[in-house]
């Protein structure tokens, strides 16, 4: 495959990062009730103003790289470019304070003495030959806490592990809380802690030990406690499902609010404190709780469509993006709801949900997209998700990601395979010790039950995927006659080479068993090496340079093995890139290249 690439002018164009869906990326409710809306999308961010009783999102002047929006009085603060931005009802900006450089995790709070922020700064500096250096076992190093107000500016109240992240503030910036993670290298479970920090007291305060896997903390407007999301599992902390928590600051007994095997997506606080909000993947299908924070369940508490933003709150009504299979990204607030424009060309994607039964009687659910303009036959391409701890959403919006393979006349098959999110813990670790084995079988027969439906040709299959999905693809390849081309993306083919180059043990504990020598059986069943001479469909590769993760050298080692033997295929290797691409132009080009590999070897 060469480095030009030719695609009919209106497929190139589907590629185009400017053309992403528009949606929400943050959201805030001002005191007059007017909302602010920053909606990233179509190649830009964008700020929106909805006043009160308002019908539709009216532009407010453009701020660069917006990545953040709260709430001061009448007014807005953005964070953008570096810097705490105030936008009056005029639309005047003003800044208020720039951030210090390398600065890792944001929080701002207003209040009636002013803006309180709060910062996680990375101070080290290292130049060019340090920079060569690495040294093993590896160090953790420390970062600076900082707090930042009117009257006394920017302060270091004191260093903590690096790594820490997901910086949240009361409102009057008295309490900060944080995630710390457990490892100095990117794990597969996302081992952490939660910690927190009293300005006044100058107090260090650790929530948790033993969280297992750890994600976002929230702390309440006063400072009474802390909202975080954690499974304290630490035999199995990828293949448990987090549950959310509430902990009074200076408590050490956690309050479960959720009651187990759920997949928690997005959660915060309702407006009286008392209760919280979860966006929680029921199968493949969105839903949105209110919890009490004694633990019980409101059910009839949400009205409206699954929260898929973050929630902010216009008096007693909530206000939030929401989407499903039949719509796309809308703001909800009560009874009312206005429209977030986007492309025409959208209108014609469609979705439906799919159920069939694996060979060993698993029920195993997957979601179909395709066009208004597609063929009976038209060749399917599997896209196998990441993780594989991920999960798969039935919502109209995923298929515009995939808007370049739809609009050349391909379908679209998510398979929600056993070790996929949102169907419990004991499908959520049914591909333990048999990854590639039971989940490929999964696929396969998902394939087989799509044909009978009419929605496709067994003969006419392709597969794709990034992370465990690349793995996925290039062992589909491998191992099984029923997929005539691929595409993978920063995979891997070897758990024991990657646990030791990563440094991440976390995934081969979890999957195959603890690190042994001489190696278990087991431990090899899943890998993919040992059967790339039996690789013969056609293989594109695609990877990042500085992956941590999943490393570059597993793309380079099934490419070589392949052009060894003469089967099509070729690698390409993006500087700069860890796992998965970042930058837009790496983005596009990884797109084009995708879908002029499907055009030259499965062509609809």
């Amino acid at each position: 495959m060469t480095a030009g690439i030719s695609l009919p002018e209106h497929l190139d164009a589907l590629t185009d990062p400017a053309g992403n869906l528009r949606r929400v990326d943050g959201m805030t409710s001002l005191q007059d009730g007017t909302l602010v809306v920053l909606l990233t999308g179509e190649g830009r961010t964008n700020l929106y103003r909805l006043p009160p009783g308002g019908e539709q999102l009216l532009p407010m002047p453009r701020v660069d790289d917006g990545c953040a929006v709260w709430a001061a009085g009448a007014r807005v603060l953005i964070q953008a470019e570096g810097n705490l931005i105030l936008v009056d009802e005029e639309d005047r900006q003003s800044i208020l304070t720039v951030l210090p450089a390398a600065t890792q995790s944001v929080a701002a709070a207003w209040s009636e003495d002013g803006l309180h922020v709060a910062a996680i700064v990375d101070e080290v500096e290292v130049d060019g030959e340090e920079e060569c250096i690495a040294v093993y076992p590896a160090q953790r190093g420390t970062v600076a806490l900082m707090t930042w107000a009117s009257e006394e500016g920017w302060i270091e109240r004191l260093r903590i592990p690096s790594g820490c992240n997901g910086l949240a503030i009361t409102r009057d910036g008295q309490r900060l809380a944080w995630c710390e993670p457990l490892n100095v290298v990117p794990e597969e479970a996302d081992r952490g802690e939660f910690r927190g920090y009293c300005v006044a007291r100058d107090e260090l305060t650790q929530f948790t030990q033993g969280a297992g896997q750890a994600g976002e903390i929230r702390v309440r407007a006063d400072g009474r406690g802390v909202l975080y999301r954690a499974n304290f599992s630490l035999e199995r902390p990828i293949t448990t499902h987090t549950d959310l928590w509430w902990q009074e600051w200076g408590s050490d007994q956690p309050v479960k609010l959720t009651g187990g095997e759920r997949a928690i997506d997005r959660f915060g606080w309702c407006n009286d404190d008392e209760s919280v909000w979860a966006t929680i993947v029921e199968g493949t299908r969105p839903v949105t709780r209110i919890f009490g924070l004694d633990g019980s369940e409101r059910r009839d508490a949400w009205q409206g469509g699954a929260a898929t933003s973050e929630v902010c709150w216009l008096r007693d009504d909530p206000a939030f993006e929401t989407e499903d299979r039949q719509t796309y990204p809308r703001i909800e607030m009560g009874a009312r709801s206005v429209e977030i424009p986007q492309s025409e060309a959208f209108e014609e994607f469609r979705c439906q949900v799919h159920q069939w039964t694996a060979t060993d009687g698993t029920v195993i659910e997957g979601v179909v997209w395709e066009t208004t303009q597609t063929e009976p036959h038209a060749p399917l391409l599997v896209r196998a998700h990441g993780g594989p701890a991920g999960d798969v959403v039935a919502v109209r919006s995923t298929g515009v990601a995939y808007r370049h393979l739809l609009g050349a006349g391909y379908r679209l098959f998510l398979p929600a395979f056993r070790g996929s999110l949102g169907f419990g813990d004991a499908f959520l670790g049914a591909n333990i010790r048999c990854q590639g084995i039971d989940d490929l079988d999964d696929i396969v027969t998902g394939i087989d039950y799509l044909a009978t439906q009419g929605l496709a040709d067994p003969a006419r299959v392709g597969i794709f995927g990034g992370s465990y999905g690349g793995y996925m693809t290039i062992r589909a390849l491998a191992v099984s006659d029923r997929f005539c081309v691929g595409v993978a993306s920063y995979g891997f083919l070897d758990n024991r080479w990657m646990t030791l180059e990563t440094g991440d043990f976390t995934y081969e504990d979890e999957y195959f068993g603890p690190v042994t020598w001489p190696r278990q059986q087991v431990s090899a069943v899943s890998d993919v090496f040992p059967h790339l001479g039996q690789i013969d469909a056609p293989l594109l590769l695609m990877h990042g340079k500085e992956d941590p993760i999943c490393p570059w050298g597993q793309s380079l080692v099934a490419y070589r093995a392949l052009a060894a033997r003469d089967v099509a295929a070729a690698l390409v290797v993006y500087p700069g890139e860890g796992h998965g691409f970042r930058d837009s132009g790496h983005q596009r080009d990884a797109a084009r290249r995708t879908l002029a590999w499907f055009l030259e070897h499965l062509a609809p």
